[in-house]
């Protein structure tokens, strides 16, 4: 007998919704994290910072959110997802606050680092709760839209610079804390009847048991590395953007900036096409193999052709790299197959620490190389090598058995 409309619709609430929420807030969070590149300058004028100051409040957010995912993961997993989740969120909110009221330049630092540190628990979290309530077949998918959170926050943060011609940052950023509030209710409302395996609900476990286990496993050693060779690209070939290619190419800043935004568009299309073929595991394998061989070839005409090529090209090129890379999301499915739920928020944490760290690493490349001043032979030579490494990676995804979870 087919189930009523009514009766789907609520099912596919109940399955989707607590997950929801967590992106709601995820999506708020990542706005917090952009947002502060339109706020560095009336926050340095008022202080008086110097331009080290001024970027320090900028890393410490970057560098707290990534030591911090380890630790999220683990207290999610020991503790479960209805207890820890909505506190973090409750916590982030009240950290954006904090930083509105903010007297001094060791305020500004350290709510900025208590931000980055509660908001490391969200990612994890929604991981946990997308295996814990959605059919094995929709992890992928549900991982990847969480992924595009990061460039969808990007293009909401853009919109402050409006907001700042009729509100104060101060005020911005209350604003953005109220909002905050809401979403941690709304949050806490829909996890706090979640049955959600933890290691209390079984036999104690050591805290860091489930890290030293999951660590054993093919599958979460080649989705960090995969998901830390994706975004390192990604960020790294930005930077690069900004740094060399500028210089080659003669791009003025708002191309620079067209050029990005091509390359982060394509991102979170990949990343939807990816999620979308990658309910099964059988296609994984193809997949990524093709996406890193699309990637090596388009970085490559990108290179040749950045000195020559005119502006609407290269939008193109970057838009199809933005693509090819979008499969990198697939890592977090790799990484939890067969996994048991008890241990899933420290495989996304341990996943998404790569990917953080990585991108950190290797946007830093061009400054390494002297700030542009290196041979556009060596920039090349170095993209291309960290392209290569992705194919190696991709040839090198164990065989993915059958698994009857899986349509």
């Amino acid at each position: 007998m087919k189930q009523q409309p009514e009766k789907v619709g609520f099912h596919l609430l109940r399955a989707w919704g607590p997950w929801g929420a967590a992106v709601f807030f995820l999506l708020w969070q990542v706005a917090f994290q952009f947002v502060y590149g339109f706020l560095a300058d009336p926050i340095q004028k008022e202080f008086d910072l110097s331009p080290f100051e001024a970027a320090s409040i900028s890393s410490v957010y970057l560098l707290a959110y990534g030591l911090m995912q380890l630790p999220a993961g683990l207290l999610l997993d020991r503790f479960g997802v209805k207890r820890i989740l909505p506190a973090a969120a409750v916590l982030a909110a009240l950290s954006v606050y904090f930083f509105a009221q903010a007297q001094g330049f060791s305020d500004l630092v350290m709510i900025r680092a208590l931000a980055g540190g509660v908001m490391a628990f969200v990612f994890p979290g929604t991981g946990k709760i997308a295996q814990a309530r959605l059919p094995a077949s929709r992890f992928a998918l549900a991982m990847a839209l969480a992924d595009m959170c990061f460039g969808v926050g990007a293009v909401l943060a853009s919109g402050l610079p409006w907001l700042l011609n009729t509100f104060s940052w101060r005020e911005a950023m209350s604003a953005q804390a109220y909002v905050g509030f809401g979403l941690a209710l709304i949050l806490w409302l829909s996890v706090r009847g979640l049955k959600v395996p933890s290691q209390t609900s079984g036999k104690d476990e050591n805290l860091t048991q489930g890290l030293f286990s999951s660590l054993k496993r093919p599958y979460v050693l080649f989705g960090a590395g995969f998901y830390a060779w994706g975004a390192g690209l990604t960020f790294g070939f930005g930077g690069y953007w900004n740094v060399k290619l500028q210089e080659s190419c003669g791009c003025t800043a708002p191309q620079v900036s067209e050029l990005s935004t091509a390359l982060f568009a394509g991102l979170a299309l990949g990343m939807l096409v990816a999620g979308l073929l990658g309910g099964r595991p059988a296609r994984w394998r193809p997949i990524l193999r093709s996406s890193t061989i699309l990637t090596f070839l388009l970085l490559s005409f990108i290179l040749w052709l950045s000195q020559t090529a005119s502006m609407n090209l290269l939008l193109v090129l970057m838009l199809g790299l933005g693509v090819a890379l979008g499969p990198c999301s697939l890592a977090f499915a790799v990484a939890i197959f067969g996994l048991p739920l008890k241990h899933g928020a420290t495989v996304v944490a341990l996943v998404n620490a790569g990917g953080c760290l990585s991108g950190a690493l290797l946007q830093e490349l061009p400054i390494w190389l002297g700030r542009g001043s290196g041979t556009f032979l060596s920039v090349s030579v170095s993209y291309l090598s960290v392209a290569m490494i992705g194919v190696f990676l991709s040839w090198r995804l164990p065989l993915i058995p059958s698994n009857k979870n899986y349509p």
